[in-house]
């Protein structure tokens, strides 16, 4: 009996290693052309936009990546990029990381009663009159950062023809970052864009709306991504 209890010890260690070396995955099967076909919400189907649908992520062996979507291609009369480009890289076989560009919230409000404090200018509505309307173009500048962040996805499934990626992020996150593509829905369009500078940006944050966004980016959600490989 003794001989037995010392077989299972010593047996024991490579049971509980080939267990873990089930749960790993190797970078070489990320490398490929991926269309998105389902992302879940705590577990709920997430209605996809046209533009979500057809997104494809081409991840190349020497750590780059490009995304391409069409989120903001009817931006800048028809010729909005489609194209989006970042770095992947894949730690101890679990977890999967994209760099990808972040919209932060700069506007703060601290009680119901603050307002959101917006940019005007005049504009004519005649050869002598005008108007004051909303500046929207240095309004949103003033409440929205861009940034290019990492995000961490573990690794659920990843085969020769299937990846499938989680992520636990805010839910703001989700919508404010090009994970992977955004809803057009969410964002707008800087006419004129400032030279350099990108010619989409986050919706017009206002009283009506900015304590939505503040919850939004305050909750918590749990994220399932699933692509399909294709040949490129």
């Amino acid at each position: 009996m003794k001989t037995v209890y010392k077989l299972l010890i010593l047996l024991l260690p490579l049971y509980i290693l080939s267990s873990c070396q089930k749960d790993t995955y190797e970078p070489s099967l990320a490398v490929g052309l991926w269309k998105q076909v389902s992302v879940t919400e705590d577990g709920v189907p997430m209605t996809l936009t046209p533009e979500q649908g057809t997104c494809k992520l081409l991840i190349d062996g020497n750590g780059a990546y490009r995304c391409y979507h069409q989120s903001f291609k009817s931006y800048n009369s028809g010729n909005g990029p489609t194209s989006f480009y970042g770095t992947w890289s894949m730690l101890d076989g679990k977890w999967i990381n994209f760099t990808t560009d972040k919209w932060e919230l700069i506007a703060t409000l601290t009680t119901d009663s603050d307002k959101v404090v917006l940019a005007h200018k005049r504009v004519a509505i005649a050869p002598k009159d005008t108007i004051t309307v909303i500046d929207t173009l240095k309004s949103v500048q003033k409440q929205w950062a861009q940034y290019h962040i990492q995000s961490r996805f573990t690794i659920l499934q990843l085969s020769k023809t299937e990846m499938e990626i989680r992520l636990k992020t805010f839910v703001g996150e989700k919508k404010y970052a090009l994970l992977f593509a955004p809803a057009p829905v969410d964002f707008i369009e800087l006419i004129p864009a400032p030279a350099g500078k990108p010619i989409y940006i986050p919706k017009l944050v206002t009283d009506d709306n900015y304590w939505i966004i503040r919850n939004e980016l305050q909750t918590l959600k749990t994220y399932v991504f699933k692509f399909k490989k294709e040949s490129y």
